[in-house]
């Protein structure tokens, strides 16, 4: 099941042959030098292997917190062949212990492994990949257990034209070229579908099935016009042809454009999934929740909304435009908010908007808000660890990701893009653009340890009633 609960799964992970960025060390970049812990707190505990990196506090941080750089993730996702970059980056772990990865626009194709000069690259609008989870329990991490499941044009002849390009994996109904045209390996640039979050659902006639909603997304504007749903099988074995095969496909599921279930939490005690979105006004982007009337995404949905005397309470109808702007959960402006739990707390990070480097933890009595006390929980370095510019026009999507915990820790991973979009291509060090860098937070919990029982008190104080 996809819960957002931070637990103290071990997982120990090691590379495979894959380049690291860290071996292409830009002078400019000072990670290698790792600042002092307080003297009043106790470093984690870390396994040498796991290839962790301290990170400098380059413009704040809780001052309780470790904050790490996953040298070994950054591995595994420094590419030269087949999948090579792509933005989005969700997981969710799965029942029989793998972890389910999707990505939006990525680069398929081949990269220069000295220079990470990107070349030729087909430009899939999503993508899948599984994580093989018996190497993950060892440690024994390598690239032969990605699974990338994606429609490769040829990987026969290197010399040969589209050589590990790829196809988008599930295309728009309203996607514009021919059939022709996706054989032979072009790509939509139209009408397209972005990866919203995913869960594990236990169907009683079809045992453990994976949903997922995928967000239809206007070309142009970029605008969220449409939802759509659709479930994958887990039976056998990743890789085998059965494995995440898709089920069934609603195109036409919550087609309301508001893109609730960008994140989610699965609610196992009281039997709910709350889907979180943000809406943006000018330059304030703040958060929402709906939540489904069972643990099954197909189930009835609500949205808590506020009213005009003040209430809140949990609607069926789909809320207005005004009814959307007088129900935010959250004073604080932000980005790709993730919810999960801890020791009966709900906790909640978010990225600065827009296209912050401070990520920021917010906490609350329920999965529903308000999330309040926002603190810094650390800040994003300014440069990226890779040959060429190092420096991203912006950071965006900044997911969490609780499959890849090993200690209780918070993983996070970060999207970010060149000042121009060429600037992907035949450049040293393109290839590490637009694509994801991981980080670790040791000691989150006690980012709040210094407030005073009165202020411990505020979020009950200042918790709506929710009208079931």
């Amino acid at each position: 099941m996809k819960k957002h609960f931070i637990a103290c799964c071990m997982i120990g992970l090691c590379a495979g042959s894959l380049i690291a960025c860290n071996d292409f060390e830009n002078p400019a970049i000072p990670y290698d030098e790792a600042p002092e812990a307080p003297e009043t707190l106790t470093p984690p505990s870390i396994d040498p292997s796991w290839d962790l990196v301290m990170m400098p506090d380059e413009g704040g941080q809780a001052p309780c917190v470790f904050v790490y750089k996953d040298k070994k993730y950054d591995a595994l996702f420094t590419r030269t062949l087949g999948w090579n970059g792509g933005d989005g980056v969700l997981t969710t772990a799965l029942p029989d212990g793998n972890v389910f990865w999707s990505f939006n626009d990525s680069f398929y194709g081949v990269v220069d492994g000295e220079t990470r000069a990107r070349g030729a690259c087909s430009f899939p609008r999503n993508s899948l990949m599984i994580q093989k989870g018996a190497t993950i329990a060892a440690g024994q991490e390598s690239d032969d257990d990605l699974v990338w499941l994606a429609d490769y044009v040829q990987t026969s002849d290197p010399d040969a034209e589209r050589y590990y390009q790829a196809r988008t994996h599930i295309r728009h109904p309203k996607a514009s070229l021919s059939d022709e045209q996706i054989a032979i390996g072009e790509i939509d640039q139209d009408y397209c579908y972005w990866a919203g979050d995913a869960v594990v659902y236990d169907d009683p006639a079809r045992g453990k099935i994976l949903q997922m909603l995928w967000t239809g997304v206007e070309p142009g504007a970029l605008k969220n016009i449409d939802g759509c749903l659709r479930e994958y099988s887990l039976e056998g074995q990743p890789g085998d042809g059965q494995y995440m095969s898709v089920l069934s496909t609603d195109y036409n599921f919550k087609s309301d454009g508001l893109a609730y279930g960008s994140t989610m939490f699965e609610d196992e005690k009281e039997g709910h999934i709350y889907l979180y979105t943000t809406k943006q006004v000018d330059l304030s982007s703040r958060v929402l929740v709906a939540r489904t009337e069972t643990l099954d995404l197909g189930s009835p949905w609500s949205y808590y909304i506020r009213d005009v005397s003040g209430d809140y309470q949990w609607q069926s109808s789909v809320p207005t435009d005004d009814e959307m702007e007088r129900s935010y959960i959250t004073t604080d402006s932000g980005s790709m908010p993730w919810v999960f739990e801890k020791d009966g707390v709900y906790y909640m990070c978010m990225e600065a908007f827009p296209f912050g480097r401070d990520i920021y933890i917010y906490r609350s009595e329920t999965p529903y808000g308000p999330f309040t006390d926002r603190t810094l929980l650390f800040t994003l370095p300014a440069t990226l660890d890779k040959l060429g510019n190092p420096y991203p026009q912006r950071w965006y999507m900044i997911n969490l990701h609780p499959a890849l915990s090993r200690q209780g820790e918070l993983v996070f991973s970060t999207n970010s893009d060149p000042n121009n979009f060429w600037d992907n291509f035949n450049r040293v060090g393109s290839a590490d653009f637009y694509r994801p860098f991981f980080f670790r937070v040791y000691n989150w919990e006690h980012v709040f340890d210094t407030d005073t029982d009165e202020e411990e008190e505020t979020p009950a104080e200042t918790t709506p009633d929710a009208a079931e």
